[in-house]
């Protein structure tokens, strides 16, 4: 039996350019200060950091979720399904919950922001300075808006939200 996709109909066909700048933007500081997070520790560690995130979040993720995504092809919220366009084809939207990327996202994006805390909070351990009380509230403050109220308001305009298990409007 084939799966249909209940799609939200008061939902945006495609998200306005200043979402998809603010989306991106919020995604490139919390990478910039999860790198800086890390960097406290080493180095490497911050570079490696940045390298698995920008690799994480612009390529694997892109693959595994937004090839199956109504948005494919169309300004998503980030504008990250005209990136997937680019690069790979089109699966089938009603494969879109079962997709390892749906599965997966929460891990990424989890890590992604725990990481960098446990980083910060180590390297705090090891004396307090304003540059890592600065970064540790930078951290927390994108992550408490990427994770809540960012995601809830990009999610409730969203045609998929209905579908989408990772839905933050339901």
């Amino acid at each position: 039996m084939k799966k249909s996709v209940q799609l939200y109909e008061a939902g945006l066909e495609e998200y306005p350019v200043r979402d998809v700048v603010a989306g991106n933007l919020a995604m490139a500081a919390l990478i910039a200060a999860g790198t800086l997070a890390c960097w406290f520790i080493s180095a490497a560690f911050g570079i490696a950091y940045a390298a698995v995130s920008v690799v994480m979040v612009y390529v694997v993720m892109r693959r595994l979720v937004c090839t199956r995504c109504h948005y494919f092809g169309k300004r998503c919220g980030t504008g990250w399904g005209i990136l997937a366009a680019t690069w790979f084809t089109r699966g089938r939207v009603e494969e879109f919950n079962e997709s390892a990327g749906v599965r997966l996202a929460p891990v990424v994006y989890g890590l992604m922001a725990l990481l960098p805390l446990v980083a910060i909070t180590v390297a705090l351990l090891g004396g307090a300075t304003t540059s890592k009380l600065l970064v540790l509230g930078l951290l927390l403050a994108l992550s408490f808006y990427s994770m809540g109220p960012g995601r809830r308001r990009t999610c409730s305009v969203c045609k998929m939200r209905l579908f989408c298990k990772g839905s933050a409007a339901k």
